[in-house]
């Protein structure tokens, strides 16, 4: 992006006395903000938190890979909701549960969350159910969320048929031809 001419114009014109980084400097400020920022973070969380919970999802992108992402949850002496985001990483295919567990494991170890763990909360997927009840004092949390819509969606397998239909006939109505045709019925009638 910093070094697409289009922008470096429009930067130009906002303001020509700033000096637009190079990509190099961003990544630079970029990881020396991150070294700084996540000794600080680990050890805020390990000061003001007594457990913590997190959570969990797990997709594949685009190109295949397969990525977790994990939040840490937790509420602090004064009561305050406490949400980090911890890491969104690569998992290893096949995405089995002892891949998953040994990324979790990686995550918790970096942010010396072992033992302050609540609970895992993920979807129903098995290989996640799995990873976290093989995991040591642990709980594992299913998402009410996903769940809920898991059961909605279920639920409304029946009336698939009938919403096609009343879409159809909606259709149907919305065509100029048909919708003067039931505007003259309707004129007939009311005479």
């Amino acid at each position: 992006m910093v070094q697409s001419p289009s922008f470096r114009r429009l930067i130009g014109e906002l303001d020509s006395a700033f000096v637009i980084p190079d990509e190099k400097g961003i990544k630079k400020v970029i990881y020396n903000a991150y070294d700084s920022m996540l000794p600080a973070l680990i050890n805020k969380i390990n000061i003001n938190a007594k457990s913590v919970s997190l959570t969990t999802d797990m997709w594949t992108a685009r190109n295949g890979q397969g990525y977790i992402g994990v939040t840490c949850s937790y509420i602090d002496a004064k009561f305050n909701l406490n949400e980090v985001t911890l890491t969104v990483t690569h998992v290893r295919y096949p995405h089995t549960a002892k891949h998953i567990m040994e990324s979790l494991d990686k995550t918790l170890s970096e942010w010396k969350l072992h033992e302050k763990i609540f609970t895992i909360t993920t979807d129903n997927a098995a290989n996640m159910k799995k990873a976290i009840s093989d995991m040591k004092n642990i709980e594992w949390q299913g998402c009410t969320a996903h769940t809920l819509q898991l059961v909605i969606g279920k639920g409304l397998v029946p009336v698939k048929k009938l919403i096609t239909r009343v879409k159809r006939l909606i259709e149907f109505f919305t065509h100029p031809k048909q919708s003067e045709r039931l505007e003259d019925i309707q004129k007939n009638i009311r005479m």
